[in-house]
């Protein structure tokens, strides 16, 4: 019968070699704006990004808490209103009111990690919805045990791997202590920015 090579000559038409190239390219299109292009990118757009030390305490990974409780993530200081973005690519896995985190967002990312933001003064994301890396979620803001009025406003990011919660730097994410002599080195160069080395050196002369 002729209808095999009727049905091959068909296959092989130029016709199907576009529609499979046009698909492929309509694919990479809509998964492109979700790849990682970066391991993580910061959850702020404050530099140096700053972790919180205030005399309620300080904002770091373990930090002790009351009783026998640690810091279960880290406290990036920066003023009310300051966007929020996802560190990766992923899922609005939940988003909530809680007594101690204030409004929060919880993002699924791959490779079974999670992300927390806490003490938003705004959401800006559903559940369910997927968001690209460095996506607005959130403004930062002073909701949950944040409120007290000596707590200085800052973001609480948190992460989760595996079932376990790691360190935020773990996965590239720098940030200085508050305390110590590298913020200081950090902000005299950004409000100095012609600031010569030489010139410590002489005693600042």
């Amino acid at each position: 019968m002729a209808w095999p090579r009727v049905f091959t000559a068909w296959c092989r038409a130029p016709f199907w070699v576009g529609l499979l190239l046009g698909a492929g390219m309509a694919a990479a299109a809509l998964i492109a704006p979700y790849v990682n292009w970066q391991p993580v990118v910061a959850p702020l757009d404050e530099r140096p990004l700053v972790i919180r030390h205030d005399a309620k305490g300080d904002g770091r990974f373990l930090a002790p808490r009351s009783g026998t409780r640690r810091h279960r993530g880290i406290d990036l200081a920066a003023a009310m209103g300051t966007p929020v973005r996802a560190i990766r690519s992923g899922i609005v896995a939940q988003v909530g009111a809680h007594r101690g985190l204030g409004r929060f967002v919880e993002l699924e990312h791959r490779h079974q990690v999670r992300s927390l933001y806490a003490h938003l003064q705004q959401v800006r994301v559903e559940p369910g919805a997927r968001v690209r890396q460095g996506a607005l979620i959130g403004t930062v803001g002073k909701t949950g045990n944040a409120r007290h009025p000596w707590i200085a406003p800052h973001l609480h990011l948190e992460i989760v791997k595996a079932g376990v919660v790691v360190d935020p730097k773990t996965l590239g994410l720098e940030a200085l202590d508050a305390s110590t002599d590298a913020l200081q080195t950090a902000q005299a160069t950004v409000s100095n920015p012609s600031h010569d080395e030489s010139q410590d050196a002489r005693g600042g002369e």
